[in-house]
């Protein structure tokens, strides 16, 4: 089944986090899709969290390293759930890497950008999350 970017982005729009989308399937074209999507600030809300969530599931194996700096990337956003939802998503996928051969782990730059998004504030949860992964 081809890729189609205008189904995906119907999947994506829903208020729940999505657990699949046929899309995803072609997992070369979804990720190369969804990345350039987020970067646009052209998706709304529900696209958005769900996007993240989709790049989060596409992440493992090939594309860790470029994921994890866009949620990095994002932990700088000015919206507190936007920014939350990245300090999250980046380190659960530090921790979901520890069983690989090569664990990803956080650059001194990385680890900086997530210590500041947690000084500057979360929802109360990923504060937490943030504080017990970095030890503050």
């Amino acid at each position: 089944m081809p890729f189609s970017s205008e189904n995906l982005l119907k999947d994506l729009d829903q208020r729940r986090i999505i657990d699949w989308s046929v899309e995803l399937k072609n997992r070369k074209e979804a990720l190369a899709f969804l990345m350039q999507s987020v970067h646009s600030n052209q998706l709304n809300q529900n696209q958005f969290r769900n996007a993240l969530h989709a790049l989060y599931r596409l992440a493992f194996p090939e594309n860790t390293t470029e994921v994890l700096q866009m949620f990095v990337d994002l932990s700088a956003h000015r919206d507190m759930a936007i920014r939350s939802y990245a300090v999250q998503l980046a380190i659960g996928l530090v921790r979901l890497s520890t069983n690989l051969r090569t664990p990803l782990m956080f650059s001194d730059t990385q680890e900086k950008s997530l210590r500041e998004a947690v000084a500057r504030g979360l929802t109360p949860k990923v504060a937490r999350i943030g504080k017990h992964f970095f030890s503050i």
